[in-house]
């Protein structure tokens, strides 16, 4: 496991037994999805909202290499990248 994956996993960890509110940005879909409980996309400027998701995976139970495998995930992927694309504001 690389440094990042195990950071992600200990964020996600920490996330879910703190119920703490977290505020994450990346620009990578997958971490995204794997850390978060509600995916915000915005659009180039002015910076309106073009996606907002929320995700409803497993918090605790699985391991990362099975929730990034699910079926799920490759939804919640595929959800994020059109909007992403599009960029339209809701």
């Amino acid at each position: 496991m690389c440094i990042r994956d195990r950071l992600q996993a200990d964020l996600r960890q920490v996330s879910a037994a703190s119920g703490r509110t977290c505020v994450f940005v990346t620009h990578s879909v997958d971490e995204a999805v794997f850390l978060g409980s509600r995916v915000v996309v915005l659009t180039p400027r002015p910076g309106r909202i073009a996606l907002d998701l929320p995700i409803a995976l497993p918090r605790t139970g699985a391991s990362a290499d099975e929730l990034r495998g699910s079926p799920e995930f490759a939804a919640l992927r595929a959800e994020i990248g059109h909007a992403i694309r599009d960029r339209t504001p809701v």
